[in-house]
Parts: structure tokens; C-alpha cells; sequence
């Protein structure tokens, strides 16, 4: 019965990430973090209003929100598969959440149904979020844009010496 429940929690949750049914995957047209900057200035400022750190980008956040869009349209549908696995790869440690959504049109409009998604808005104010990652992929069909959204505390990032 727990299971059940566990299941459906996760189901509806993840159905809170778009608007549409899921679809066949299709072709990528467009992959970016050009909204990095903005998407940690719009989190930075509801964080630091709720009495919470400001966070930045990382480039390693961004590659791992990189691959996971990607991942997620070439399927055509939002999934968070094996999070901590993912987050091994690209060598992301410590305390960490991802969100996704699809069929936003501006990472603006991503951020606000985030806000609206008790899960999702728990992973934008976790306390110990420092940095983050945002992509988004545009494809030419189904939900058209997939975004996803990596959230990770403090870690040391062995690639550039830098805190993250």
C-alpha cells in the first residue's frame, strides 16, 4: 500500500512539472543556458526574500541540467530517472535537487510554475542550495521546450578549484 502511495505522490508531482500529455520525443533544434544569469537572479532574489542565500551559476550544474533536458526531450516526456547516479557523473556531491518543466516558453514562466509546485518550490528554497544550472532544449514539436534546473549546496569543483 505504501508503494502505492509513494507512486502516485511521484506521478502527480511530475505531472505538475507541464501542461501537456507526455509524447513521442522529437528532433532538438536548440540547447542553452544562455538564462543561467537570470534564472539565479530571479531564484537569488525569492530566496534572499524568504531569508535564504543568494546562489550562482556553475558550469558543471549547467552541463548536468544540459544532459537531463536533452534526455528528457529525446523521449518527449519529463522523468527524473536515477538522480543521484546523474549527479555522480558530473561529479555533483553533497545536498542537491533538480526541477523540470516543459512548454515554458521563458525560463520567467518556468520559474513561476515552479514556485506554484509545492516539490518543486521546496527544491528553489532548499536552505542549502548555493549554485545552480538551468538549460533549456527546443525541439520542433510535442512540448516544444524542456527545461531543467539542478540545484546543488557547497562542493568543491575539482575541474576549476572554484566553491560550488
Amino acid at each position: 500500500m505504501r508503494a502505492i502511495v509513494i507512486s502516485i505522490a511521484l506521478f502527480l508531482g511530475l505531472t505538475a512539472c507541464s501542461d501537456q500529455p507526455s509524447g513521442r520525443g522529437a528532433r532538438i533544434i536548440g540547447v542553452t543556458t544562455s538564462d543561467a544569469a537570470t534564472a539565479a537572479r530571479i531564484i537569488s532574489a525569492y530566496r534572499v526574500s524568504r531569508g535564504l542565500s543568494p546562489v550562482t551559476v556553475n558550469s558543471k550544474l549547467n552541463e548536468a541540467a544540459i544532459a537531463h533536458a536533452k534526455a528528457n526531450a529525446s523521449v518527449g516526456k519529463l522523468f527524473h530517472g536515477n538522480f543521484s547516479a546523474r549527479m555522480h557523473q558530473f561529479s555533483i556531491r553533497g545536498a542537491a535537487a533538480e526541477n523540470l518543466s516543459a512548454n515554458a516558453n521563458t525560463v520567467q514562466d518556468a520559474i513561476e510554475r515552479w514556485k506554484k509546485s509545492p516539490g518543486h518550490n521546496s527544491n528553489l528554497l532548499m536552505p542549502e542550495a548555493r549554485q545552480i544550472g538551468i538549460a533549456k532544449v527546443t525541439t520542433g514539436s510535442g512540448y516544444r521546450t524542456y527545461w531543467a534546473l539542478v540545484l546543488s549546496a557547497n562542493q568543491s569543483d575539482p575541474n576549476n578549484g572554484m566553491q560550488w
